[in-house]
């Protein structure tokens, strides 16, 4: 018998909570503090469940989404963020220049984006 199993048999026999329960008024300060411990007992027996629903549902996502190592699922999404960030510094940067320069079309101007977007974040194509 593990200890919830114990303190939940506590809960069940013991005799001045179970006549609180049942609405009996006529207890002493010794009854009433053993009945807030009890009361105290109860309550983090049912958040002990509430958390332990709680850990099963986010396993079980896990479970779902084949994620085997959340920890580099969570590094490769800080260097796509970091990619990310590069990139716009590279364009915030580039757009002074380029676009203030009237010797390059759209076009090329475009094509030079793109061009740098692969080399930053990567392309299936090169």
């Amino acid at each position: 018998m593990d200890y919830k199993e114990r303190l939940k048999q506590y809960l069940e026999e013991d005799t001045i909570y179970s006549e609180y329960k049942s609405g009996k008024c006529d207890m002493s300060d010794f009854d009433k503090f053993c009945i807030e411990h009890c009361k105290d007992i109860e309550c983090l027996l049912n958040e002990n469940q509430e958390l332990k629903e709680q850990l099963e549902e986010i396993n079980n996502f896990i479970n779902k989404a084949s994620f085997v190592n959340i920890e580099q699922l969570m590094l490769d999404y800080c260097a796509k963020v970091e990619q990310q960030k590069e990139f716009i510094e590279w364009l915030v940067k580039m757009s002074k220049d380029l676009f203030q320069n009237e010797e390059y079309g759209s076009s090329a101007i475009y094509g030079y984006i793109l061009s740098k977007y692969k080399e930053i974040i990567g392309s299936k194509d090169e």
